[in-house]
């Protein structure tokens, strides 16, 4: 990130932001406690679509859509707060990809089709499980099960974009319990839709994927950090809690340190986008890497403080660990760490 820019910006949360986190906190707490995400993969679909009316009624899934189109208008910074919520309360269904995809192209001349797809989502009809196509014609499903439809984009080639709507498949339980997942060998593709947009929407698009994926994954960190630390305080050996040691407390603290470090920089990524600032795509590099490594460490030393409990099904800190695991490995699917250093070294170059 530019250090020159770095004294301008305010990374403190506004007082709006902080009412929106409030907001979802409590709306999460209420409508998806642990126990949610613990039966997510048995789920029945009206529970589901029930769950997603809800959140449309928060109106999150229309939060980046252009007013014009029935949306809110408002930025990445916003959505950065709702993702990360999301991810400390483990939500169930895929926010993060219905909040970007289809609402981020309704400015882009989205019609016919695509368009009666985006209102679906954002008026909390429908939500679609997010699809990623794989060489072999396979896909992997994020969010898949009876009755919900999956919906994969890509970038065939220069100034186009393709929306496949496919037929759904069921979900079940994968690395992450919390998230119904799906590998289809053969898709049944039931609609496609081609738009032609202006060369920097797919990179754009892809931004927002990755640091709202990395906010959810910090979210989700932070929860089990937050578990590790009221653990340590309460539990006790020799008559003193066990955070007192200092080889526990100051792994909790350095965890701390690195999830902020990261949360810092998602958030001054997601100012620079919004702003449509020169550094706005060095800055998103950053992200992905503090998130992951800082992310994988917490839950991973969550697990530690709570011994061998913490790896029971009684125990939510391993549910934490998965989902981290899991969007880590998203992320990673998409770009490895090699390639946003080498980015990051070239960026920072120029």
């Amino acid at each position: 990130m530019n250090p020159a820019k770095a004294d301008t910006m305010n990374f403190s949360s506004s007082e709006e932001h902080r009412m929106l986190h409030d907001a979802a906190m409590r709306f999460l707490s209420d409508r998806h406690p642990l126990d949610a995400a613990r039966t997510a993969a048995t789920r029945p679909l009206a529970d589901r679509l029930a769950l997603w009316r809800d959140i449309a009624a928060q109106g999150w899934p229309a939060l980046l859509a252009p007013v014009e189109h029935d949306g809110l208008g408002l930025g990445l910074a916003d959505a950065w707060v709702v993702a990360q919520a999301a991810g400390r309360h483990l939500l169930s269904v895929p926010l993060v990809a219905n909040m970007v995809v289809l609402p981020s192209l309704c400015g882009t001349g989205l019609t016919g089709t695509a368009a009666q797809w985006a209102r679906q989502v954002m008026q909390g009809e429908w939500y679609f499980a997010d699809a990623t196509l794989r060489p072999d014609g396979s896909a992997f499903v994020e969010g898949a099960g009876e009755g919900v439809p999956a919906l994969a984009v890509r970038c065939p080639g220069p100034g186009v974009l393709r929306l496949d709507h496919y037929a759904p498949v069921a979900g079940a339980s994968g690395l992450d319990p919390t998230m119904p997942v799906a590998q289809a060998a053969r898709p049944e593709l039931r609609e496609s839709v081609e738009l032609e947009v202006d060369a920097g929407v797919w990179r754009r698009l892809k931004t927002r994927l990755t640091l709202l994926r990395s906010a959810e994954l910090l979210g989700a960190a932070e929860a089990a950090l937050d578990m590790a630390a009221a653990y340590a305080r309460d539990r006790r050996q020799f008559d003193r809690a066990i955070g007192a040691n200092q080889a526990i407390k100051h792994r909790l603290a350095d965890d701390w340190m690195a999830l902020d470090d990261a949360r810092l920089a998602g958030m001054a990524a997601a100012a620079s986008h919004d702003t449509g600032a020169s550094s706005a795509d060095l800055d998103s590099l950053y992200v992905p890497l503090l998130a992951i490594e800082a992310g994988r460490r917490a839950a991973q030393n969550a697990i530690q403080v709570h011994g061998a409990m913490g790896i029971t099904w009684e125990c939510d800190a391993h549910l934490y660990l998965k989902r981290v695991l899991r969007l880590a490995a998203s992320l990673h699917a998409d770009t490895s760490s090699t390639e946003w250093l080498e980015r990051i070294w070239e960026g920072a170059g120029a």
